[in-house]
């Protein structure tokens, strides 16, 4: 098994401009409100009052004084068991007295003239019903991935709308909020503070039926991942390889602009993921097998030289697409050449893929590329004979080709006892070890060949 020595690429949320406010696949849509608002043409978009474009945009919601609900919505339906990718920047406004935000919405009710209440319906739910559009007012079938900017769970509702107290998003089915009908129960947006500050947010919105996952960015932040298949068969679409999708928007009686930016749809995509690779050179990853003492571990080491103080954490996967963590946050000094060793004491029996999260000072997630190690076997070709050993015993190990390869032995305290450099050759070696020398007691063997690591325990009599 060769050492893999990587320079890592790492991965970042980014979002390309665009001039055009809406496109599916490289394809801009049109707006088609205009020709017949009750009509809605394959290749684009309708907008419902108080909804309009503006350059890039799309202005949800005015500065006016009174309770509003809009919505966009494509033309075409897309279809959910085949992986999508939206993103956009979304303005929640810059009146922290009021709210109430905007949300993506996956429905089958129709288009184009279907939307919700105003206020605290997002213009998806019921909110007040007034302005209220199509066969329900809440949008119905529908998959709703609101960002709410306004706590309505003190209101005295029945049953009460699944809130928090923080400008949050959550994943509601059916254009209803209560607790029941959470795909996603609310997830804070920001921890700082309050996402109503006029500024242009970053959002990534990824599907992938295969794992099933629907992971939500903001501003560049992994914060949600669903796993319920939201693609079954009428569980939450009659027929869910055709469903339409878009935004809605609503406010209460104060002045609040919100407003959807650089809408990117891109379907049947792979990999999907709202991660663009970077090249970046900062950080280098060594994974090297290690065999022996009765499992396998794998070792790698971590180089930095980094600009920023970041936190670095290790994932693996069996299968290269679904990572878990292996350990904990790491953090690296500023300005500063660092690194550390990390060993994986329970490796996968086979292939093992790793990778490196890293989050800067910006809070910005990034992935590195992914390092592969196979796990052939479990030290079963590492012996030592006879095993408690009273003079000498015989070392033998295989090798893959001739190589210079160090026998080094321990004691409990981690002492080297003894060490040994020699040439090995391809196949099987043996190697005479004299222990006359040694008091009785527990050792640890090494062999080392430049490439990979055996162990084996020793014990002398």
């Amino acid at each position: 098994m060769r050492k893999l020595l990587l320079t890592i690429s790492l991965t970042l949320v980014a979002l390309p401009f665009f001039t055009q406010s809406i496109t599916t696949n490289g394809v801009v849509l049109t707006e088609t409100t205009a020709g017949n608002p009750s009509v809605c043409w394959a290749g684009g978009f309708d907008l419902l009052y108080p909804a309009v474009q503006s350059g890039s945009c799309i202005e949800m919601t005015t500065g006016g004084g009174n309770f509003e609900s809009s919505a966009v919505w494509a033309c075409d339906p897309i279809n959910l068991n085949q992986t999508f990718k939206v993103s956009f920047t979304a303005n929640f406004g810059s009146d922290n007295g009021a709210g109430d935000g905007l949300a993506f919405v996956l429905q089958s009710e129709g288009v184009p003239q279907v939307k919700g209440g105003q206020g605290g319906g997002i213009g998806y739910s019921y909110g007040n019903e007034v302005g209220c559009q199509g066969g329900t007012c809440p949008i119905s079938p529908s998959i709703a991935i609101e960002f709410d900017t306004y706590d309505h769970s003190s209101a005295p509702l029945t049953p009460p709308i699944n809130d928090a107290a923080c400008d949050h998003l959550s994943i509601q089915k059916n254009g209803l909020m209560d607790a029941f009908n959470s795909v996603l129960n609310p997830v804070c947006l920001n921890s700082s503070g309050s996402v109503i500050d006029g500024a242009d947010h970053t959002v990534c919105i990824s599907w992938d039926p295969a794992l099933p996952a629907l992971e939500i960015y903001f501003d560049g932040v992994s914060v949600a991942v669903s796993n319920v298949n939201i693609a079954a068969p009428f569980a939450y679409f009659f027929n869910p390889s055709s469903v339409y999708w878009g935004f809605t928007s609503a406010k209460g009686p104060a002045p609040q602009q919100q407003s959807v930016c650089n809408v990117i749809m891109e379907t049947n995509i792979s990999p999907c993921n709202c991660a663009v690779a970077l090249s970046d050179d900062r950080l280098s990853l060594e994974a090297e097998p290690i065999y022996g003492l009765e499992t396998a571990r794998v070792g790698l080491t971590l180089k930095h030289n980094g600009e920023n103080k970041n936190l670095i954490q290790i994932e693996r996967s069996a299968d290269g697409k679904s990572f878990a963590p292996i350990s904990d946050m790491h953090t690296w000094g500023e300005h500063s050449i660092d690194g550390f060793s990390f060993i994986d004491f329970s490796p996968f029996k086979g292939e093992n893929y790793y990778r490196l999260k890293m989050m800067d000072s910006r809070n910005d997630i990034r992935y590195s590329n992914i390092s592969f190690v196979r796990i052939e076997s479990f030290a079963d070709d590492l012996f030592i004979y006879p095993n408690p050993v009273l003079e000498k015993a015989i070392v033998s190990f295989s090798s893959n080709d001739k190589s210079e390869t160090a026998l080094t032995v321990y004691n409990i305290f981690g002492d080297i006892v003894m060490y040994n450099q020699f040439d090995s050759e391809k196949g099987l070696n043996k190697i005479e070890l004299s222990t006359i020398d040694f008091s009785a007691g527990v050792y640890i063997l090494q062999i080392h060949n430049g490439r990979e690591s055996k162990y084996l325990r020793l014990i002398k009599d």
